[in-house]
């Protein structure tokens, strides 16, 4: 090695060591500071956590009063996102209508999308069914997005503390954002866009938010699952409950008939973790829904008995 070229090493090392020693300056500073932090974003111990809850009171628990699903979530909570999953004519809006009956003393908002909220009193008036009291907006906007959402539930709680929302459904909310900048987002992104933003508004004004949403199954002859939610996974993982909802139907004469025996399926279960079905029957007199698991026992029986002999047929092929 030249001469020359040695001393040009020695300038190198000498200076990555000069900017080494300011880095590791920098850290220590950087660390110095830190351990003076006390704002509002400064760590704490869980069990300082803890010492605050306990002197605060108790969140209130709001039961569905549908027995069978406050035996396996324990009700709803306040900052909830929950959502009603299932595929068009199985019951969604149903069984929203039923759920805003059972927290009328809520001041519930519906924002009826789908149909809106003068059609859907007049069929439930037409079929002599109950129709629940509920705050909804007297116009829809052009353009149904979070922001106009949240206007919404805002002046409901200044005006009648509301905390019960029921937005029907999630397939008509505009997922393009303000002047349409998520227009070029894949819909997976704008979707789960949309969920994240419905449940902050849910966190930020201490609401329970009940979300709609609409799938399209291959097989109407069996109960929906999570798979069945097509377009974006935050759909589920932004959610706190999923419950899907599934009419007893078969087809008949090449036409599918749908019975009023409806399934009632938690799949996700955030808070207690529980996860299972019940059978409800609907009330077509009333425009309600009553208890009723004995259809489905036999129902779960002839599951049971088509994952036997499809074993079998496994077996034979074999």
């Amino acid at each position: 090695m030249k001469i020359e070229e040695l001393i040009k090493k020695i300038e190198s090392e000498v200076q990555k060591g000069k900017e080494e020693e300011r880095s590791n300056e920098g850290l220590l500073k950087l660390q110095e500071i830190a351990s003076q932090y006390e704002g509002e974003y400064k760590l704490v111990w869980s069990g300082e956590i803890k010492d605050k809850l306990k002197n605060e009171p108790k969140k209130k628990i709001y039961k569905t009063k549908i027995k069978q699903l406050d035996e396996l979530i324990d009700g709803f909570r306040e900052q909830q996102l929950i959502i009603g999953v299932a595929d068009s004519g199985h019951g969604k809006t149903a069984f929203s209508l039923f759920l805003t009956k059972n927290f009328e003393e809520l001041k519930p908002v519906f924002v009826a999308l789908e149909q809106g909220a003068e059609e859907l009193i007049e069929q439930r008036q037409e079929n002599g069914q109950f129709t629940p009291d509920f705050l909804t907006p007297s116009k829809l906007a052009g353009s149904i997005t979070t922001d106009w959402i949240e206007e919404r539930i805002v002046e409901g709680i200044a005006k009648h503390n509301t905390k019960f929302v029921v937005i029907d459904h999630l397939g008509y909310i505009d997922d393009f954002g303000e002047g349409g900048k998520y227009k070029r987002e894949n819909t997976a992104y704008r979707i789960g866009k949309v969920m994240k933003d419905l449940k902050g508004i849910a966190k930020r004004w201490n609401v329970i938010i009940y979300l709609s949403v609409h799938i399209s199954q291959h097989d109407e002859g069996q109960p929906p699952n999570r798979k069945d939610i097509k377009n974006s996974s935050d759909i589920i993982q932004e959610c706190d409950t999923a419950l899907f909802l599934w009419r007893k139907n078969e087809v008949v004469d090449k036409m599918r008939v749908y019975e009023n025996e409806t399934l009632i399926s938690v799949q996700k279960n955030r808070r207690t973790g529980r996860n299972s079905h019940f059978g409800l029957i609907f009330d077509n007199k009333t425009g309600g829904y009553r208890p009723d698991n004995q259809w489905l026992n036999s129902l779960e029986d002839e599951w049971h008995k088509q994952e036997n002999a499809g074993e079998d047929d496994f077996k034979n092929d074999v």
